[in-house]
């Protein structure tokens, strides 16, 4: 059936009948407890499988119309995609060695909470054993009596004036600076934490991090994940798609627009991997890490058909697309894609 001005309804409809006891009769003789097509006020089915919609119903229901023409349009096409982090927006926190964690001067952050490049997020305390205590203690009486032995060496030789040896001079000068050296660092081993820094502004996951947990060299403490900074990660099986695709959009939120990064050059599980980020001007989003989306994509191809709003496709009782015809003012007709028809959105 050739169809002018065709008109794509947005709405799926239901065709209404009566019911009659059985037995009964009409006044034509006709039996009533067969199903009627017809209802009060002209509404329903026709034995065609076109549907009366009364004008006072279509505004009921908010039925809303649009003209359509056959067209030439790019082809799209859809990918299933799981939200990444950027590897240039994203840190991660760890411990360089064992003990126990202490809050900086601000707290320890929560979950959620925005942080700058440079914040402290904890201190991590060195637990020495009782031996090891004892130990480095007693290593750092001995370099300081030697410290002390040597300034008065350095004392003497000075107050010997041109007597004295220079090189033996020089060389207690030396000494005496190694030790010191020597002295300082045993002390801030002693008493100096490690000071875990924010290396890059973001939200911050914390790991169920408290104050004077142990925690052991390498543990993963804090997460940092800078906004706006996201790899959507998408899977074909179309190996051929790696090199026609130039730019997407979530179908999800069609405000988000992305460009094409590249593809891995290898497959998983036979699919190829291909990677896309936020285009810039993208200022806000509802992108969470781990997220599943779709994108749709356009690729160099071409094809003829009817485009059409997605939210004009409606799916029938089986579980497919279907579109609504208007055929007058009253009649509509449904159409399972015996015509083509491209959705924005889903071609």
């Amino acid at each position: 059936m050739k169809l002018k001005n065709a008109v794509l309804l947005s709405l799926s409809l239901y065709s209404l009948s009566l019911f009659a006891s059985p037995g009964a009769h009409g006044p034509n003789g006709e039996h009533l407890d067969q199903k009627s097509n017809k209802v009060e006020g002209g509404l329903g089915k026709k034995a065609d499988g076109s549907v009366i919609m009364p004008m006072k119903h279509q505004a009921l229901l908010n039925i809303r119309t649009q003209f359509v023409t056959e067209s030439e349009v790019k082809k799209h096409v859809r990918l299933d995609a799981i939200v990444k982090p950027h590897p240039d927006g994203y840190a991660k926190i760890q411990s360089s060695s064992d003990g126990r964690l202490d809050a900086p001067e601000t707290g320890i952050y929560p979950t959620g909470a925005k942080v700058n490049a440079g914040d402290v997020l904890g201190l991590i305390r060195y637990q020495d054993t009782a031996y090891e205590l004892a130990s480095q203690t007693s290593e750092l009486i001995a370099i300081r009596n030697r410290i002390g032995q040597t300034n008065r060496d350095v004392a003497r030789l000075k107050k010997l004036g041109d007597l004295a040896s220079k090189q033996a001079l020089e060389q207690l000068e030396t000494e005496l600076l190694s030790l010191k050296q020597q002295a300082q660092a045993l002390q801030k081993g002693l008493e100096k934490p490690e000071v875990l820094i924010a290396p890059i502004s973001g939200v911050l996951i914390n790991h169920t991090v408290s104050r004077g947990q142990w925690v052991e060299a390498g543990e993963a403490l804090f997460e940092i994940i800078a906004p706006n900074q996201f790899v959507i990660e998408a899977s074909t099986s179309d190996l051929a798609l790696t090199k026609q695709l130039t730019s997407a959009k979530v179908i999800e939120q069609p405000a988000i627009k992305l460009n094409y990064l590249g593809f891995s050059p290898e497959l998983v599980n036979g699919l190829a991997h291909v990677n896309f980020e936020l285009a810039q001007g993208n200022v806000e989003n509802n992108l969470f890490i781990n997220q599943n989306i779709s994108l749709q994509a356009p690729i160099n191809e071409k094809q003829q058909g009817i485009v059409i709003p997605a939210d004009a496709v409606v799916l029938s009782q089986n579980n497919l697309p279907q579109v609504w015809i208007k055929l007058s003012a009253v009649v509509f007709y449904l159409n399972k894609f015996a015509i083509n028809i491209l959705s924005q959105g889903l071609c």
